[in-house]
């Protein structure tokens, strides 16, 4: 069993809205809809505000709003829907989004719309319109609240609709626009009214706008189709129409305007249709017929538009109106390029296009306030813009690039009197020098991930993800890794190999650091902060300050105990130092700002109470402090505790430990502990030992006079205990932790993990491990603006905190930091100081868990592979930039293989391939030449022909990198025939999928060069584009059937097991040698094993899954690191990514028990859901094909969806909700586990993403 879950949301924005929703000001609010997710932002001053947000189980396609009450959803998962969703906001300031409404739109028989799939409201609110089927629309009626009241199915003769409007002229009639193409391919715009008694369209056209041709060739409908935009009409103040309605026609070479039919012209139009209609009825056969053919005359008779203007730029892919009256917009076309709209019909009709500058490209445009607009992406980071009066930027180059021999004007010599300037269309076009737009702020966006790989660069053992993202004007390569955010503040050089860094105050009441005691394993340095603000730091040597300078293992401020007194413990300016050879106390002198030695160094001799022998030749290993104890730890096993009497040290108790059989020896202690679990008290009541040769922890307990007794012991770790740390952490400040703290024992390993245990009641909880490199790890507690935290150093670094009612992790995006310690100045506030291999430095972490973003812009180079060469240092990215050109004018483009640095993905070279060529595949691998192992890419590059309906030729050309630089050299080209899909290796043999077949080419070497010969082919397929290796197995996808499994032998390609459904799979990746996880066209996860018996091996399909997204690529491995939990069987196996820019994780269950256990709490859950929403999660996971769900296939199979099984967590405070997911329908579905145990599973797989 497997469990699917999100690692980051989608973040491609498909439409957005501006509207004034109910909260009770008339605020206005930003709706951003995603592919399953709809968000809301209000509008502040400072910027946009996240209000709320609510997840939509399907694939959104368009949102609408219903004026001042509730928007509409038009999703659909192959299932379309309509959804209704309500925002409320409670007189406390709680706002929340909730769905009110479901209307289902799917019809098992109809054929889906090819262009228009869009939903429209009516102005008034009172009717909407939806298109998702061909020859048909869906009316809906409202009501005065917004919600839904009644819909009818309205049967429409334009079969191929491009686009809706309503140009409503009143209040009392609803009439549509529509822009389409009929049988003979000739674009058409007509009106039609809705008659609201029976919800059906009119079966003549509306001569509102009677019917009138378009020029097809000024439109191309390839990717974008044209768009209409009703222009209302202007009243004057006396309420006469001063010049009446219009449509807009926006997506063409052109951009036209029809005008709507004035009051006496539309009288005329209906009077001369009336005739029409009566002499089609008229029994004089020929009468009727020649009525009917001067209709359609005049439905084809061309007319002008009112007025036209050239669009000079390619096609228009999102608009938005910037004032309430309709005659400004914001228009922006594929590549990004933004330009205004203004229709001037005060004297005459003149349409202007001014030249604004270059953004991401759009597909959603949203005017909000004050010039500024907000631009929603797919292919870059979505962004708030802002339009300015005068040129801000690149004021060297033109606003937008405009062919040469389309008239422009410049801004300072545009005037709307001056006639001469318009052209003979009616149209004016500015284009001055300079950007007028100012990027106020953006947005992270991965979308669309074509390709991505995981992998290790900076040397921190933390694995990232580089995204090949973006397209069009905004390619980019995306670097993805997971971690703490830190903020470095300062650096201080010249101290190395720091093994521990101890913060002190004057006082140990005080908030502020005054001094840092740092040790390495040979002395210890003191630095003090100088000046008023504590920003300066100078080095004033430890025993220049009275400490001692040889190596120290604790230091600490500690409390002065007056015994009598109550309380016992009180404020003093004493510190404590432990070094091998004993202990030392001190005492800080603030005007002399130094510390001064309190008596000599405190050897080991004056605890033994006359027995000098059994303390002679001992030394101190390990000790710890805490305000009023210190407990030190001798070799040979023995630990001690003191405490402070006055001015000397006083031994408390004393342990000897022996190690258990069959060692029978000392027991060597390795580390200790004596934090206190309740932070309110001065004195610990438990204390933790770790030893070198049992590998196992004890608690011991001090609550029994003269007596350290083992209160629990760990079970056998897998390596010896480092580090030790008995620590109570809290939430966040402000939060309302319950308990308020949570205790837990933490052990750093000298194999470079951590072990965590709960401890509760003198109990150790369930253990768990994570790994954070391959040294020895060292604990160190921090307090970070109030929360409290440990740092686990070893080769890496992760912050250990608690919240959302569990210990979390965060990697720090540092390597090699072998220490750490709290520091909090004027300058520095709630900061950290760390130590690097060659550095000391100060910063603060600003987020725990934070995902950080790279972006690496690549402008109109968009990236679709990427390989990674780590003994080249380099990453070798195919990438194809596109030429824009104005719409109906062919685009061209090329390819190329482009290098860049592996760490600071620097340019170092590029290999062009040829024109009408394109690189499709990408190899890095490791091939064996003349004996040396020698680092190589291989590139699969195909030749189009426009003629032909299936690439037939190709080219294999292996590169090597050479030279600092990285230079690609063209070591062999072999000519192929077909397309290369996707390339692999094994050993000197590069593995070739073409089109159809599988090529094996041996990689030879003579005396002058280098040859690659075709070994062998394999042809089984019709069109293979996945080919992976592992081993001796070859797995590959059929791109119009499913997947096969395949035994590389030698060079020959031997069958082994083939699945001959049809399953049209986009990728698919080896979790084992015999198990296949892939994602198809219909956006499913499936997963087959390999079944082997007696007479035959088969795959058999384990798992299906609706997704509801394609999965582009699936990666082996986990970004972030993890815990392992020894009794929760769960682990994460694979990553995937999605064109929407989602990047989601594969768990694997190996537990059966559990696994059922698992899937019996998804179905209670998902019936408790239904109820409670009327949405089924069965039928959304359940897999998906071109006509809708399958009977045979009602719920998902293998895997089970790991974000809504988390939804379990938030009824753990609802009894009653509790009760009724725990009982199911009947006695059968009860469920066996507790809910603390489906707790307890469910926070371990939170962890894992």
């Amino acid at each position: 069993m497997k469990l699917v879950s999100t690692f980051y949301p989608p973040s491609s924005v498909l439409d957005s809205l501006k509207c004034t929703l109910s909260d009770g000001n008339g605020s206005e609010f930003l709706v951003v809809a995603k592919l399953n997710r709809v968000d809301i932002y209000s509008l502040q001053p400072e910027g946009l505000h996240y209000e709320t947000g609510i997840e939509i189980w399907g694939r959104i396609r368009a949102i609408k709003s219903v004026p001042d009450v509730v928007f509409h959803i038009r999703s659909g998962y192959i299932l379309p829907e309509l959804v209704f969703l309500l925002f409320t906001a409670s007189k406390s300031g709680e706002k929340d989004l909730t769905v009110t409404a479901h209307l289902p739109l799917f019809e098992r028989n109809a054929r889906p719309a090819e262009f228009c799939h869009d939903v429209l409201v009516d102005p008034s609110g009172a009717v909407a319109v939806v298109s998702i089927y061909a020859g048909k629309l869906k009316i809906v009626i409202l009501t005065e609240e917004g919600g839904y009241e009644r819909d009818s199915d309205a049967s429409v003769l334009e079969l191929n609709l491009l686009s809706l409007a309503f140009i409503t002229t009143s209040a009392e009639s609803y009439t549509l626009a529509m822009l389409h193409f009929d049988f003979q391919q000739r674009l058409q715009l007509l009106a039609r009214d809705i008659q609201i008694d029976d919800l059906q369209l009119s079966p003549t056209p509306s001569q509102l706008l009677p019917p009138l041709p378009l020029p097809g060739r000024w439109f191309s409908i390839e990717e974008q189709t044209p768009r209409l935009i009703f222009v209302p009409s202007i009243e004057s103040r006396d309420g006469d129409i001063e010049c009446e309605g219009g449509v807009l026609v926006v997506g063409g070479r052109k951009i036209l305007l029809y005008e709507l039919a004035s009051g006496d012209a539309l009288e005329q139009n209906v009077r001369k249709s009336r005739r029409t209609e009566k002499k089609k009825k008229s029994r004089n056969v020929d009468e009727s017929a020649d009525a009917k053919q001067k209709e359609k005359e005049r439905e084809w008779k061309k007319k002008k538009a009112r007025a036209a203007i050239t669009w000079p730029w390619s096609d228009v892919t999102a608009m938005c109106p910037l004032t309430q009256e309709n005659d400004k917009f914001m228009i922006g076309d594929k590549y990004g390029r933004l330009a205004a709209l203004h229709v001037d019909r005060t004297n005459g009709a003149v349409l202007t296009l001014v030249a604004l500058g270059e953004a991401s490209s759009p597909m959603t445009l949203t005017y909000l306030t004050n010039q500024v607009v907000y631009l929603g992406s797919h292919f870059g980071d979505s962004q708030l813009l802002q339009i300015t009066s005068s040129p801000v930027s690149n004021l060297d180059f033109p606003t937008l690039p405009i062919p040469a021999f389309i008239p422009t004007v410049k801004p300072k010599d545009f005037s709307l009197a001056t006639k001469s300037r318009v052209d003979e269309e009616g149209g004016i076009i500015v284009n001055g020098n300079g950007s007028y737009l100012i990027e106020l702020e953006s947005f992270n966006n991965l979308a669309p991930i074509v390709d991505g790989i995981l992998t290790v660069m900076d040397g921190t053992g933390q694995n990232e993800i580089v995204t090949c993202s973006g397209g069009r004007n905004t390619g980019s390569l995306k670097v993805v890794k997971s971690g703490a955010d830190f903020r470095e503040a300062a650096a201080l050089h010249g101290i190395s190999a720091v093994d521990r860094i101890w913060s002190l105050r004057e006082k140990y009441s005080d908030q502020t650091t005054s001094h840092i005691v740092v040790s390495t394993f040979q002395e210890t340095h003191v630095l003090r902060f100088e000046g008023d603000k504590g920003n300066m730091v100078s080095s004033v040597g430890g025993s220049d300050m009275g400490f001692l300078s040889s190596r120290t293992l604790a230091a600490s401020n500690i409390q002065r105990r007056i015994p009598g007194s109550q309380p016992p413990y009180v404020d003093s300016s004493l510190v404590v130092q432990v070094v091998p050879e004993g202990v030392l106390l001190l005492e800080y002198d603030p005007g002399l700002r130094v510390y001064t030695r309190i008596g000599d160094l405190w050897t080991l001799d004056k605890f033994s109470d006359g027995d000098t022998a059994s303390w002679a030749n001992r030394e101190i290993v390990a000790a710890d402090i805490n305000a009023s104890q210190v407990v030190i730890a001798l070799n040979h096993g023995r630990l001690v505790l003191l405490k402070l009497d006055g001015n000397r040290f006083v031994r408390q108790r004393k342990r000897e430990f022996v190690e258990p059989p069959p060692l029978n020896c000392t027991a060597e202690i390795s580390t200790v502990t004596c934090l206190p679990l309740d932070s309110t008290k001065s004195y610990a009541v438990n204390i933790a030992v770790g030893f070198w040769m049992s590998n196992v922890v004890k608690i011991l307990s001090l609550e029994r006079d003269g007596t350290m007794k083992d209160v629990c012991v760990t079970s056998v770790l897998p390596a010896a205990p480092r580090s030790l740390l008995l620590y109570s952490f809290t939430g966040e400040p402000g939060g309302r932790p319950e308990p308020p703290s949570h205790p837990h024992l933490l052990i750093g390993l000298v194999d470079g993990s951590v072990a965590t245990f709960p401890f509760q009641k003198g109990t150790l909880g369930d253990q768990k491990l994570m790994s954070i490199g391959n040294l020895p790890v060292t604990m160190h507690t921090c307090r970070i603006r109030g929360r409290s935290t440990v740092f686990a150093c070893g080769n890496r670094t992760s912050i250990l905190y608690w919240e959302r009612d569990r210990l979390q992790h965060s990697p720090l995006m540092l390597k090699d930091i072998s220490a750490a310690a709290e520091l909090n100045t004027v300058a520095y506030p709630s900061s950290v100081v760390l130590a690097s291999p060659d550095a000391l430095v100060i910063g603060a972490v600003a987020n725990f868990d934070k995902l950080h973003i790279r972006s690496i812009p690549l402008g109109y180079d968009s990236p679709r592979r990427i390989v990674h060469s780590p003994s080249c240092g380099i990453f070798a990215v195919a990438c194809t930039r596109p030429t824009p050109a104005q719409i109906g004018q062919p685009e061209t483009f090329s390819s190329t293989v482009q290098v860049f640095n592996h760490t600071s993905f620097g340019k170092l070279s590029e290999f062009e391939v040829e024109q009408g060529e394109e690189v499709t595949s990408l190899h890095a691998f490791t091939a064996t030449l003349s004996d040396v192992p020698t680092s190589l890419l291989c590139a699969g590059i195909t030749s189009y022909d426009d003629g032909e309906r299936e690439p037939s030729r190709g080219r294999l050309v292996l590169l090597q990198p050479s030279g600092s630089r990285a230079s690609l050299v063209v070591m062999v080209s072999v000519i192929v025939r077909g397309c290369v899909y996707a390339i692999a290796s094994r050993q000197n043999m590069v593995l070739v999928a073409v089109n159809s077949s599988v090529v094996v080419y041996k990689i030879e070497e003579t005396e002058k060069q280098v040859l690659m010969t075709e070994a062998s082919a394999f042809n089984h397929n019709y069109l293979i584009t996945t080919l992976v290796s592992r081993n001796d197995r070859l797995l590959i996808g059929d791109a119009l059937t499913s997947v096969s499994l395949l035994k590389l032998t030698g060079s020959k390609i031997e069958p082994i097991a083939k699945d001959y459904g049809s399953l049209w799979p986009t990728c698919a990746e080896l979790l084992n040698e015999n198990t296949i996880v892939g994602g198809n066209s219909d956006y499913n996860l499936f997963s087959f094993r390999l079944q082997v018996d007696e007479l035959h091996k088969v795959l058999e399909r384990e798992g299906h899954y609706y997704l509801g997204d394609i999965v582009n690529k699936i990666l082996p491995g986990v970004l972030a690191s993890h815990d392992v939990s020894v009794d929760i069987p769960m682990a994460p196996k694979q990553l995937f990514v999605t064109p929407a820019g989602q990047i989601g994780v594969i768990i694997d269950v190996t537990d059966d028990d559990l696994s059922l256990h698992m899937t019996a709490l998804q179905r209670n859950l998902s019936t408790f859901y239904e109820r409670k929403t009327g949405v089924s999660h069965s039928k959304y996971r359940a897999p998906k094909n071109n006509t809708g769900g399958s009977d045979l296939e009602a719920t998902s199979v293998g895997f089970l969806d790991g974000d809504f099984l988390e939804l379990f967590l938030g009824y753990m405070k609802d009894e009653r909700s509790l009760k009724r997911i725990m009982e199911g329908q009947s006695e059968p579905e009860r469920l066996t586990l507790s809910p603390d145990q489906y707790q307890k599973v469910l926070e371990g797989l939170q962890s894992l993403h």
